[in-house]
């Protein structure tokens, strides 16, 4: 067979390609193909997301004396007589009663009697506090400890006191629900003491809720 000589080739493939025009369609290898790399993936951004930055404040509560900012041992330890803690320690225990205290209550509780609480219940407290305070020796008094684990659920607790030599509990501050017929449902502040063995209930106050049930203690 004669040999086809090479300008004959070249305008043979010439013309199959103007003939042909638009309708051959390159075949494509997808195993082969290279694709796009991860950072090229998002538009051509970074593949690492970019994460918005939120500021968060994340409460917390410190329990001390508002004066002072110490605990109790610290503050007890530059005063001598019970005269010269009692004050103090009177000051300190009603910071730790308001703090527990809403702390117990939770958000929508507090909402509602935090501020009767504070006007009217805890000035009473305060009034007990000092009353123990006068009938117990300078080194009891400054070794007073104060619970920090107020009860949830419908438990009573709000904060105990008590020797922290011992543990020996001295006076019990709860909270009870009550719930008389047909007049709704009421906080009943009170207090609990070694005094006659917890076994009375020396009542501090009563603040009104609504007729609905209230939610849990702490939720």
């Amino acid at each position: 067979m004669p040999k086809i000589p090479k300008w004959l080739k070249k305008s043979f493939v010439t013309l199959v390609t103007v003939v042909t025009l638009g309708t051959v369609v390159p075949s494509i290898n997808y195993h082969t193909e290279q694709r796009p790399s991860s950072k090229e993936s998002f538009n051509g951004a970074s593949a690492t997301p970019q994460r918005s930055e939120l500021a968060v404040d994340i409460p917390t509560v410190d329990h001390v004396e508002k004066e002072t900012n110490k605990g109790w041992p610290d503050i007890a330890n530059d005063y001598d007589t019970v005269d010269e803690l009692l004050p103090h320690f009177q000051s300190y225990a009603l910071e730790e009663a308001k703090a527990q205290g809403f702390l117990k209550f939770g958000d929508t509780i507090t909402q509602q009697i935090g501020e009767t609480y504070t006007k009217d219940i805890l000035p009473k407290f305060a009034d007990v506090v000092a009353d123990l305070g006068k009938d117990t020796d300078v080194d009891t008094l400054k070794n007073i400890a104060i619970s920090n684990n107020p009860a949830g659920g419908t438990g009573e607790r709000i904060l105990n006191l008590y020797d922290g030599r011992d543990g020996k509990e001295l006076l019990k501050f709860h909270v009870r629900r009550d719930h008389p017929p047909l007049e709704g449902y009421w906080f009943n502040f009170h207090y609990h003491t070694y005094e006659d063995h917890y076994q009375a209930h020396h009542e501090l106050g009563k603040v009104y809720w609504n007729k609905n049930t209230p939610p849990q203690w702490q939720a």
